[in-house]
Formats: structure tokens, sequence, C-alpha cells
């Protein structure tokens, strides 16, 4: 039977693409990396074989890598050691063929400066223009890891694939961790501040995209994955690359509407938003990170999921109740 080894199962996307997985893939065993004992339970309860330990036992996480038919990474974009030993594993594989790797990036990948203003010198990141991948400098969020997982393709002792979600949002349906990080920043900053905020003049721009139709990019890439092996093809790695973005968004709009569903909840005082000095907590909002995943869209990708702000009042609930 094959496997699929899940690191980060117990994370907002971890979770809810191996819940999209192990739909897609039935007739795989599924095993994965939990660190916290008390979230085994919840993990084995959706049909996952857990083994205990930590990221940074790296000697059992290769022996793990090494016996996957496909590896899922969604538990650190920016942790070299990390993909390293999962890559080491793969180097190692006991199965007999290739062996796959799906890794988790982000559109971090593309952010500038964090004012919190638009700039329109931005570059707008195509993923099906090899070019735009390629000359992504090495200085950017995530880039020394993508760096390693683009080498080891092209070495050709693995078959790996990076997906670079931009904002995530919605509620996802893992066994642990169900929402996401940039819009909850926000939504706990307003309550702390007792206002929403934004950085700068709040008109810097992210790309989003609906956790459900996230996970369906997930499904599809692992698909491709496994159908390039039969026959085995020679790929060009930087070819392996797919955002997850859908539409846009500015940080100072979506502030705004997290003003008005906290004024509407009783939650704070006034609906409006203000503009406050950065700081690092606000790293991932005050920055601009635009792309287009064409490449995605042209391997079957339809992403149909409700609005940004559609989920908004959901999400202030979760944070509220967390």
């Amino acid at each position: 039977m094959p496997t699929i080894f899940i690191l980060g199962i117990t994370g907002y996307i971890g979770g809810a693409v191996a819940v999209g997985y192990k739909r897609t893939f039935p007739d795989y065993e599924f095993v994965a990396l939990v660190r916290n004992e008390q979230s085994i339970p919840a993990v084995e309860a959706i049909g996952v074989k857990v083994v205990q330990g930590s990221h940074t036992d790296l000697e059992f996480i290769s022996e793990q890598a090494s016996k996957a038919d496909i590896v899922l990474n969604a538990a650190d974009a920016d942790d070299l050691d990390l993909t390293k030993a999962i890559l080491a594993g793969l180097k190692n594989t006991t199965i007999g063929k290739t062996p796959i790797l799906i890794h988790t990036s982000g559109t971090g990948l593309a952010m500038g400066a964090p004012t919190g203003n638009f700039d329109p010198t931005t570059k707008v990141l195509n993923d099906n223009e090899v070019a735009d991948i390629r000359n992504i400098p090495g200085t950017a969020y995530h880039r020394n890891v993508d760096l390693e997982i683009f080498e080891a393709n092209t070495a050709g002792y693995a078959s790996t694939y990076i997906i670079a979600p931009s904002t995530i949002y919605g509620t996802g349906d893992g066994p642990v961790n169900r929402i996401s990080q940039q819009i909850p920043t926000l939504i706990k900053a307003a309550l702390k501040h007792k206002q929403a905020v934004y950085v700068g003049d709040g008109t810097n721009q992210w790309d989003n995209v609906y956790i459900g139709d996230l996970v369906e990019l997930y499904i599809i890439v692992a698909k491709l994955a496994v159908s390039e092996l039969v026959p085995a093809a020679k790929v060009d790695s930087f070819t392996k690359f797919f955002w997850g973005s859908v539409d846009t968004h500015t940080w100072g709009d979506i502030a705004r509407q997290i003003g008005i569903t906290l004024k509407k909840k009783g939650l704070i005082e006034t609906s409006e938003a203000k503009s406050v000095p950065y700081s690092d907590e606000f790293i991932a909002v005050a920055t601009t990170s635009r792309t287009i995943a064409d490449r995605s869209r042209k391997n079957g990708w339809t992403p149909q999921g409700p609005l940004l702000n559609e989920t908004i009042p959901e999400t202030v609930d979760l944070v509220v109740a967390n």
C-alpha cells in the first residue's frame, strides 16, 4: 500500500489538505508527525497513523520520509533543517521508485517593504512564467528553502512540487487548527486597540484564496505528481511551482470590514479603522504581495469559494471563541 507522510497535520493548511487527500486517495496509508500528545486522538480520528516527534528529530523525520511515496510538508516554510532532513530521507528512499514531495511555501516570496502603502512598481509574479519564478531573489522569504527543493528535483532523486498560498481565509476542516493567520492577526489587533487597525494608508495589496479552494489545488498537484511518474518525466523544476491566489484585497479594506463586524457584535465601540505604526506583528499585513496563478488554473484549478469579506464574521467568532 502506498504511503503519504504528512508534516503539519495539526495546522490550518496541513489538516485541511490531509482531509482532502484522505477523500481523494482512499487506497493510501496516511502517516503524520505530531508533536503534541494532546493532538494525537484528533488526528487518529480521521484515520491517520501518528508517529510522535518534533521538527528537530531530524533523523527520525528522514527515516519516515524514506518510506513514503508522497511527503506533504505543511509544517514550516522557513525551516531549512527540516526540509533538508525530508530531502535526505527521499534521497535514501526504500520504495523502489522516485518519491514525491509536495511542499508548502507562500506568497511572502513576493513581499515588498512593510509600508502599508501601495507600491506602483510592484511586479506581479505569474507562476506560468518560468522566469518570474526562477528570478525570485535568494533573499526573499521562504526562498532558501524553496531553492533546496528545486535542486532536489533537478538532481532527480525526488519529484518535487511547491505550492505557495496567498492570504488564506475561511474555516478549515482539519483535525486541530481550523483558523488562518493573517486575518486573525488583524482581528486580535483590533480587539487589543479597541479599534480596527491597518499600517500606513492601508492601500497595500495581497491576493487571497479560500481554504476549500486551496485544498483542491493541493489535490490537483498531487494527482499531477503521480501522473508524471508514469512514465517518469524530466520536468523543469521551476515549472512545478504553483501560486495559490484568486482575488486581491487591500489591508485597509479588510481592517474596515473587521471594524464593522466587531462593532455589530458589540466587541468594540467604533466601526472606523485607524492607521498604526508598523511593528513586527504586522509584517504580513503591512506589505504588498501580488501573484497570478495561471499555471494552477492551466492545470484545471477552478476556485469557487466565497469571497474573503463574506467569511469575516465567522472568523471573528472563531477568534473570539479561541
